[in-house]
């Protein structure tokens, strides 16, 4: 049996978690077994514009997810991917990893928007680079404000857990999505949440670039509530339903796609312009399709918007694919939720390996 890692996804308005079993083969994530999955919702105004104002009331919510999960540990892995976490590919000479991030803080300090001593500093080799001048690493450097990563474990130990690993969102996001045929293939995994959504370019099934956009579904539901007021209608189930679907051969709807399309432009721009900045970053190397998941990827018309903005083909993401389950977990009972546990799932398949 393989090791079971527990992990904790913070969410504006959901908090998630998962427990998965590694696998026994090389890639760790293949074979690997959902044991158990939980949710459960934020109170507003708890998390305002990624900081957490009422620890307490976060910790409750937490407790309520593991209470829905009862999964077999009290250890976790938290994750952290506010849109204030810096990610950058970076070069470093070439060390063994506990000497390149004791010393990461001499070799990027100028790089960041903060001062080292501001941030949690970590660093994701992808490759290694020979030159006539010696080796290098190319990697991922994340640096976490020292309250963010603070707060969420503050958090999480109020809620009666040990946190073992603080890992970033977006790597679980790629961790989970980046298997099996799109190892090979240059894929932007794209996670629409509530409130931000998550973009991670893997390249021959490595990361390579990370952005986070402060935009999410929340924007279409708030657009929504506001033309919708003074009517029983319910604007998270218009989101859903008729979404961006502009083609509806209902008149009375095509308000409603309108206002949606009008509120989630701003994101699919701004998606469709990291793309283009990747790609013109790495001739040769532009990203070949869009794995979607997240709560938006369930909202109408809206991986055809994506599609049409970036000449892109848009894929459901499958973070199940391939998953064993333990005897507490149901599939059907995860399925209609699969887009939206992806990134957790992908905090919960962190390995040494």
């Amino acid at each position: 049996m393989g090791k079971k890692t527990l992990a904790v996804d913070i969410g504006t308005s959901i908090v998630r978690v998962a427990e998965v079993e590694a696998g026994g083969g090389a890639d760790p994530r293949e074979g690997a077994t959902l044991h158990a999955f939980g949710a459960a919702s934020v109170p507003a105004g708890v998390i305002k514009d990624g900081t957490i104002e009422e620890p307490g009331s976060l910790a409750q919510s937490i407790r309520d997810a593991i209470a829905a999960a009862k999964p077999s540990q009290k250890t976790v892995t938290v994750g952290i991917g506010q849109p204030s976490v810096i990610v950058r590919e970076v070069v470093v000479p070439a060390q063994p990893l506990d000497k390149v991030r004791s010393s990461l803080a001499f070799h990027v300090e100028d790089q960041l928007p903060m001062t080292a001593d501001e941030a949690n500093l970590d660093f994701y080799p992808t490759h290694e680079i020979a030159a006539d001048s010696g080796t290098s690493l190319r990697g991922l450097l994340v640096a976490a404000p020292r309250e963010v990563v603070r707060d969420a474990i503050e958090a999480v130990e109020k809620a009666g857990l040990s946190v073992t690993a603080v890992d970033l969102n977006a790597l679980g996001l790629w961790r989970s999505g980046c298997r099996g045929e799109l190892m090979g293939s240059n894929v932007a995994f794209v996670d629409v949440g509530a409130y931000s959504t998550t973009v991670a370019v893997s390249q021959g099934g490595m990361p390579r670039l990370v952005r986070v956009m402060p935009q999410g579904g929340n924007d279409a539901t708030a657009a929504l509530k506001s033309a919708l007021k003074g009517t029983a209608a319910d604007p998270e189930h218009l989101k859903l339903e008729v979404g961006m679907d502009l083609a509806t051969s209902d008149p009375a709807r095509r308000p409603y796609a309108e206002t949606v399309s009008h509120a989630m432009s701003p994101l699919i721009e701004a998606v469709r312009n990291t793309l283009v900045y990747f790609a013109s970053s790495n001739p040769g190397g532009a990203v070949e399709r869009v794995v979607l998941t997240g709560g938006g990827s369930r909202m109408a018309g809206f991986g055809q918007a994506l599609a049409s903005a970036t000449r892109l083909p848009v894929m459901i993401g499958g973070p199940l694919q391939g998953l064993g389950f333990g005897k507490k977990v149901s599939r059907d009972a995860i399925a209609p939720y699969e887009q939206e546990f992806a990134t957790v799932i992908g905090l919960a398949m962190r390995s040494e390996k």
